[in-house]
């Protein structure tokens, strides 16, 4: 069946991700207010693929180790990239393979092998040193949850509801588990996630389920969202962002759905928010940080759940995943801006575009960061890598507040003058003892 875009979801979720008909229309950027940036983007260095046609990205995602990174596309590209800068492209990529089919998962890197999932059904291994072929095992369809391993096995899921445990080391099918699917669902499946001898599991259903990692058996089973609508469109209730553990909870976001935080040894809720969302949150030991369907972030407190802050200012923009970068909330938005926001007030304190060579923003897929240094790739198949450093403002604000501070400090205890004229001294003299950048400090 031909795939083509549904224009109500594309302008909620900004992706191809429905199989409908009809024809889409053009999205007219939200106007975003000026602002001063404390960060910039300096480019280390930009390999570029092909470009991702169908956008068909939910599962590619960047994988590293201490001196490479390695990434996926749409088009049938793995390829390993030097971390450092590299005077020469050729000398950036490490190597590159193709395959013959789209690779829709992964990499997934474990034990010095890469495990990607294709359109046509396959699990693929190669060694990640050189992208030699190790192995493969073909599964019943488009293998589209990125690889989580654990246990010396593998677990995947596929399209047509499959989940799947698979040895390790050669790619031999150990278990599999069927789930109903429904009519209509997004594009894409979260990873399979592992605790403790638990697997979890979200589904385009609105369920979400424990199975045992050994065995496939299910534990427990409850739903965090609850088809309703006369259309198949309207009763689309996918757990599509990625699982989370946090404090042993479990937390899940679904689509027409709820924000639950789960006990994962029953499935009781310890909290529910009426939040409907498809994208990854994040969390640390205070908050949770998630984006809503109408792009729409918001702070929860992560025992009780209770709400810390709630920020509109990017509605409409498209916003992708959720990570860090640098202690604060990373947000990717549809027109190739990245957003840092303040994790305590919701706040955004910087913002930066990321644009090819003709100054067009790119659609960000995915981005990774690691210390000052942000990895990118967008829908054109660039793969960027930037480091993060303080703005010019910035540096320029901190020179003038740590000058003011010292400056306030040497006159807290300022020798008293031996004149009677003390006190109108001091008022004669404060009119115009200012500086200019008192007034205007840029």
């Amino acid at each position: 069946m031909k795939k083509c875009l549904t224009l109500g979801f594309v302008i909620a979720s900004g992706l191809g991700l429905l199989a409908g008909c009809s024809t889409p229309q053009p999205i007219v950027e939200p106007y975003m207010a000026p602002m001063e940036s404390d960060y910039s983007l300096h480019k280390n260095w930009q390999v570029k693929l092909e470009s991702m046609p169908n956008r068909d990205s939910e599962g590619l995602f960047f994988a590293e180790d201490g001196k490479h990174i390695y990434a996926a596309t749409e088009t049938g590209h793995l390829v390993s990239l030097k971390k450092r800068n590299e005077s020469r492209w050729s000398d950036q990529v490490q190597w590159q393979v193709k395959f013959d089919s789209a690779i829709v998962s992964g990499p997934t890197l474990n034990a010095g092998r890469l495990l990607v999932g294709t359109s046509k059904g396959s699990l693929v291994a190669v060694l990640a040193e050189t992208g030699e072929y190790l192995w493969q095992t073909q599964l019943s369809s488009e293998v589209i949850s990125r690889a989580t391993i654990a246990d010396q096995k593998i677990f995947t899921r596929t399209v047509d509801g499959k989940l799947y445990a698979l040895n390790a080391k050669t790619g031999k099918v150990l278990w599999q588990v069927d789930h109903q699917m429904p009519t209509l669902s997004l594009r894409g499946a979260p990873a399979v996630l592992y605790y403790e001898g638990k697997l979890f599991v979200g589904w385009e259903s609105g369920m979400v389920q424990a199975f045992s990692a050994k065995s496939g058996s299910l534990l427990w089973e409850t739903r965090v969202a609850v088809p309703s609508g006369r259309t198949d469109l309207e009763r689309i209730v996918d757990v599509q962002a990625n699982l989370l553990i946090k404090d042993d909870r479990l937390f899940v976001l679904g689509f027409h759905g709820k924000l639950a935080s789960i006990n994962p040894e029953n499935g009781n809720f310890y909290f529910v928010k009426e939040v409907s969302g498809y994208r990854d949150f994040i969390a640390d030991d205070r908050a949770l940080y998630v984006v809503d369907e109408n792009d729409i972030l918001y702070g929860f407190n992560i025992t009780t759940g209770a709400t810390l802050w709630k920020q509109n200012a990017f509605k409409g923009r498209l916003v992708g995943d959720l990570s860090m970068s640098n202690d604060e909330i990373l947000a990717v938005d549809g027109w190739g801006y990245l957003h840092w926001i303040n994790k305590v007030q919701g706040i955004e304190i910087a913002r930066a575009k990321h644009s090819n060579e003709y100054g067009d923003g790119n659609r960000i897929l995915r981005v990774y960061s690691e210390g000052k240094t942000t990895y990118l790739l967008d829908d054109e198949g660039v793969i960027t890598s930037y480091n993060v450093t303080p703005s010019n403002l910035k540096l320029f604000k901190e020179q003038y507040n740590e000058t003011k501070v010292s400056v306030e400090s040497s006159n807290e205890n300022p020798k008293k003058p031996n004149n009677t004229d003390d006190e109108s001294s001091k008022k004669d003299d404060s009119w115009w003892k200012f500086k200019l950048s008192d007034f205007w400090p840029f």
